[in-house]
């Protein structure tokens, strides 16, 4: 073993590390250096869309993103969305070493950033390395609140309460199936989309639209979708996401049925 590295332990299988890899062939590699060096791999995905559709069913304790994927949404933008509103580290693993690539990458803070053909011992130090440095920084003031509350994440999946997730930017960046079906549409034709210009709603009563983005939060009435097909009522209520440096990093919005 290499000078630096640190010798296989158990406490790596406490982290399973999921690789987001459009080449079929370079992420198995990938999965087989991790489970060769003590790590535990989940299947990879090929696309950014399917990394935060599995990071929100099953958080990993890691990520490897490859830059250019399959899809609507590029490796930098998944990563930053992993990390600042799930707490989740990135590690890039590209083929691009151009600078205006790095310091594109830079924008999504992560936490390393290694270039293909990938070497076993470097990579193994990276993720130790990341890991270490997660570990201190969500044990900061502002890490320990940054990114899903545990009841939150519980609800992506685990509730059949429609939830929205938006960007710093009001951009959908993941629905559950109970928000396809109240809002009639699939989470890969609105991803990215402005929610402000999608999610309308009106008071039942008077007809007069209502901004859901700028309401209070303890706002409990019921208000009329627009937009859909179908009559529906829900109570809106949404909660800003912090990122790890106490920045705002986006909004979980629950839109909540209610009685027509």
């Amino acid at each position: 073993m290499s000078a630096g590295v640190t010798p296989m332990n158990d406490s790596k299988k406490d982290y399973s590390i999921l690789i987001v890899e459009d080449d079929p062939i370079i992420a198995r590699v990938l999965e087989t250096i991790l489970k060769d060096s003590g790590f535990s791999a989940d299947e990879p995905v090929n696309s950014g869309e399917k990394a935060i559709s599995r990071v929100a069913a099953r958080k990993p304790g890691i990520v490897l993103m490859d830059i250019d994927l399959l899809g609507h949404i590029s490796g930098i933008e998944t990563a930053r969305i992993l990390f600042h509103i799930f707490n989740i580290p990135v590690i890039f693993v590209t083929g691009h070493d151009e600078e205006e690539v790095l310091i594109h990458a830079k924008e999504a803070d992560p936490f390393g950033f290694l270039v293909k053909p990938i070497n076993q011992n470097i990579l193994n130090t990276t993720i130790q390395v990341s890991i270490n440095l997660h570990e201190k920084l969500t044990g900061t003031t502002e890490g320990k609140t940054g990114g899903l509350t545990q009841i939150q994440c519980e609800e992506l999946t685990g509730s059949l309460k429609p939830v929205v997730l938006l960007n710093d930017r009001n951009r959908i960046i993941w629905m559950n199936d109970a928000a396809e079906f109240l809002l009639e549409k699939s989470y890969s034709d609105l991803l990215l989309s402005d929610a402000p210009s999608l999610i309308m709603m009106e008071d039942p009563t008077s007809g007069e639209s209502v901004d859901i983005f700028s309401l209070d939060p303890v706002f409990e009435r019921p208000l009329k979708l627009k937009q859909v097909q179908h009559s529906k009522q829900v109570v809106p209520k949404i909660f800003m996401i912090n990122d790890s440096f106490g920045d705002i990093s986006g909004y979980f919005l629950e839109l909540n049925p209610a009685s027509e």
